[in-house]
């Protein structure tokens, strides 16, 4: 286990315009409009930060004890097979996107619209990109790990009710500005918590 919390910046962070276009609910064929790449352009450089620790995979007649917490997830128990291991990890692009939902909530709708879904996508690609680095961080020099896919709160039986010890384990707040309410809600929101099973060599 990782006792210390590690934290990892990243900057020049691109969505895919295909996610962009599908978080806004167009059609797979259509294309970037004159709007949304307004917003992209407004935006300028889309940056994230993301907190981690590593973890021991134990599993028990109740089902898993993953170091932060107990649960008898079933589905996260075939997501973690084979590991022994987990990166548990947060994720947030900060407030930058917030201040332009607050904004356009009230001013333009449809601008509105174009920045949910590029904050959406731009999640996405923050994760893709820790996703990645994990192989490497997670591993020695030049012996990177073989992972998981991500498994987030949410997920089949592994409820947002688990929300609470991942954020007491990464400590989030200090760690990269990342809080939760009571009921479950991330602020900034378009943040995210998961974790990737390593699988055994």
């Amino acid at each position: 286990m990782t006792e210390t919390v590690l934290t990892k910046n990243y900057s020049g962070l691109a969505p895919d315009p295909k996610e962009i276009l599908r978080y806004a609910g167009m059609s797979k064929d259509a294309q970037p409009d004159a709007l949304m790449l307004s917003c992209l352009e407004e935006l300028g450089e889309i940056r994230g930060r993301v907190c981690w620790r590593k973890f021991p995979v134990t599993r028990t007649a109740e089902g898993l004890d993953l170091g932060f917490c107990r649960t008898p997830s079933a589905s996260l128990g075939i997501n973690l097979q084979g590991c022994s291991s987990l990166i548990l990890f947060a994720g947030t692009l900060g407030l930058d996107i917030d201040r332009f939902l607050a904004k356009y909530g009230r001013l333009s709708p449809a601008k509105a619209l174009w920045f949910q879904a590029i904050g959406a996508a731009g999640v996405e690609a923050l994760c893709d990109a820790f996703c990645e680095d994990v192989k490497t961080l997670a591993g020695r020099p030049g012996s990177p790990v073989r992972t998981k896919p991500r498994y987030s709160p949410g997920f089949g039986d592994f409820g947002l009710e688990y929300q609470p010890f991942i954020f007491e384990a990464l400590d989030c707040h200090r760690a990269i500005g990342l809080t939760l309410t009571d009921s479950f809600l991330m602020s900034p929101t378009k943040s995210v918590t998961a974790l990737i099973g390593i699988l055994e060599e």
